[in-house]
């Protein structure tokens, strides 16, 4: 809850429109709902997100899946990210490894061979 509140408090509407732009952004719908999205830029996961009422019925997981397919077909041979503390152990379980020390944020560096 301290990361989610810290990420928050460092975001601006002229910094987010920057990101949007910058990102690939993927929407998962059920029934005209929006229920996940994930964001990709060039190697790096940018974002992942399942809303909390969706969760742990393969949503994330499918919507990674697919993601890491189009870098895969864009001959990227590994993608990359910061997994916060409660994504973690969902990156772990599908592939991921960590990769140095925590963040001063507290996010974990972690990665994927997509070949």
């Amino acid at each position: 809850m301290a990361q989610a509140k810290i990420w928050a408090g460092n975001l601006t509407v002229a910094g987010m429109a920057r990101k949007i732009h910058a990102m690939e952004i993927w929407i998962a719908e059920l029934n005209e709902t929006a229920v996940a999205w994930g964001a990709i830029h060039r190697d790096r996961l940018e974002g992942l997100y399942t809303a909390p009422e969706f969760a742990g019925h393969g949503i994330g997981t499918e919507l990674l899946l697919m993601l890491e397919g189009l870098l895969r077909e864009r001959d990227i041979p590994a993608v990359s990210a910061q997994a916060s503390a409660n994504a973690e152990a969902f990156y772990l379980r599908r592939g991921y490894t960590t990769v140095g020390p925590r963040t001063p944020q507290g996010a974990q560096p972690i990665t994927k061979r997509l070949s």
